[in-house]
């Protein structure tokens, strides 16, 4: 099977925010695979990012939320007269309870430890300023990474954030699953859809068979326009392709 491209765009900030925790996260989880003083910085970095995003906006009351609401809708499905439909819709149900009381259970005040951390503090008034966590600037962080004491924390600290951000992995795993996509053409590079206004659309999906052009979205309640683009070098600008494109969509 040959690879297809994937390309995303959320319609909503609630969307935005769950995808931006979804990206640090599988970086975060990618670097804790690894065992150096690297791995480790970046591990800071992204737990210090999606703890940023959590104490601005209340993610946690956001996803408590949708996890209600597909709990409701699973439980709906297990009326169904296919037994493969109440199956799944059971497992799901399942899977969804299980995450909803690891997030009960953490409290609303669940950012408490990271909160009044002196040190994780001192790490981010510095997260912003480049090279701001340089061994010169801040020896204590170097002392921490020779401690021998970096594992035990660090699976403390992503405990933390870890109930809400397996939460936002099911949701966002639920809501691209909830359309099938469908093949279409970008005539002259360009695709305009029409939304009905009964249709309510919060993700936008674009899978293309090959990596030689690149969609730019732009998209609201009623009509979504595509874009694509040539990809340009030093000496070239970027330009809208003029070729027909076939490519696969899924609103979501």
């Amino acid at each position: 099977m040959s690879k297809e491209y994937l390309y995303e765009l959320p319609l909503n900030e609630r969307l935005r925010t769950f995808m931006r925790i979804e990206f640090i996260s599988k970086r975060l989880n990618y670097f804790l695979e690894l065992d150096d003083s690297w791995a480790t910085r970046s591990i800071i970095h992204g737990l210090i990012e999606i703890y940023s995003i959590l104490s601005r906006t209340d993610v946690r009351r956001e996803v408590i939320t949708d996890l209600d609401r597909y709990i409701y809708e699973m439980k709906k499905y297990q009326d169904s007269q296919l037994a493969d439909i109440q199956v799944k819709s059971k497992e799901f149900q399942q899977d969804l309870d299980i995450l909803k009381v690891a997030i009960d259970n953490s409290g609303s005040d669940y950012l408490k430890p990271l909160r009044d951390n002196e040190f994780l503090n001192s790490l981010l008034h510095r997260q912003t300023l480049p090279g701001g966590k340089a061994e010169f600037d801040m020896p204590k962080y170097k002392f921490w990474l020779d401690s021998g004491r970096t594992k035990s924390d660090i699976d403390q600290w992503v405990g933390v954030i870890k109930p809400v951000c397996s939460s936002i992995d099911k949701l966002l795993w639920m809501i691209r699953e909830s359309t099938e996509a469908i093949s279409t053409v970008a005539v002259g590079g360009f695709y305009n859809h029409q939304i009905s206004r009964n249709h309510k659309i919060s993700l936008v999906r674009i899978f293309l068979d090959e990596n030689t052009i690149y969609p730019e979205v732009s998209g609201g309640k009623h009509l979504i326009s595509i874009r694509f683009f040539n990809w340009g070098d030093s000496e070239e600008k970027w330009s809208q392709t003029k070729e027909n494109i076939n490519f696969r969509i899924s609103l979501c």
